[in-house]
């Protein structure tokens, strides 16, 4: 796709508009050590990017089969929810600027977050970032999360486009699989895990920041 045929965008939230990854796996990892589960600090990168199905289906594999995987998770969804309203929503470098730029070219935006809705509601009220999306897919409301690209096809269509006219946002693994299974023009725009082969591979460009990839587009879009 070129640039000229560019009539949509597609966004992943957390990691990529939401600077939430980090307050995420500070939250799990010391869940996790107070729990006693090693095995979901060994593995909390591979659950970047999934919805709560993927998570749950993952835990299972790496935790004992008497884990309280309920109350875990529970614990960690509070204790995360606090934290944002204690210390607001994070908002990514360059995310206010991308969509600004986008909305000013008359595109329409759609967001396709692993997060449930409720919580990707309150991130968008209190960040103020919900003004820029016209159609918001989350994960409880697709029935194969990413890497699946169902996500991404769902949310082409809220927009009423073809995948193919449309660029995706993602900063991790199995958002990029996603995207790129879709058939959307993705952008990789790392951010907690680093790009690896099977990443750039399925990625149409990589970047090393949003504000990288506004001043690209900046100059491609007409």
């Amino acid at each position: 796709m070129s640039m000229l045929s560019l009539r949509g965008a597609v966004f992943d939230a957390d990691g990529t508009l939401f600077d939430t990854e980090r307050l995420a796996m500070d939250v799990w990892l010391g869940v996790a050590r107070e729990m006693d589960a090693p095995g979901i600090e060994e593995h909390y990168l591979e659950l970047v990017g999934r919805n709560h199905e993927g998570i749950v289906s993952l835990l299972r594999q790496v935790s004992p089969p008497d884990f309280p995987l309920d109350q875990f998770l529970r614990t960690c969804s509070q204790r995360s929810r606090a934290r944002l309203e204690t210390e607001g929503v994070p908002v990514k470098e360059g995310a206010r600027e991308i969509l600004e730029l986008l909305a000013q070219r008359g595109l329409p935006l759609a967001l396709a977050t692993s997060s449930g809705a409720n919580t990707t509601r309150y991130k968008l009220e209190n960040s103020g970032l919900g003004r820029y999306f016209q159609a918001v897919v989350t994960g409880d409301t697709v029935t194969r999360g990413k890497p699946d690209p169902e996500i991404y096809l769902t949310a082409c269509r809220a927009i009423g486009l073809e995948p193919a006219c449309c660029l995706g946002v993602e900063d991790s693994k199995n958002g990029v699989l996603s995207s790129h299974g879709a058939g959307l023009f993705t952008a990789l725009v790392p951010d907690l895990i680093p790009p690896t082969p099977e990443m750039t591979r399925a990625a149409d460009r990589t970047f090393d920041s949003l504000l990288q990839l506004r001043d690209w587009l900046a100059r491609c879009l007409p």
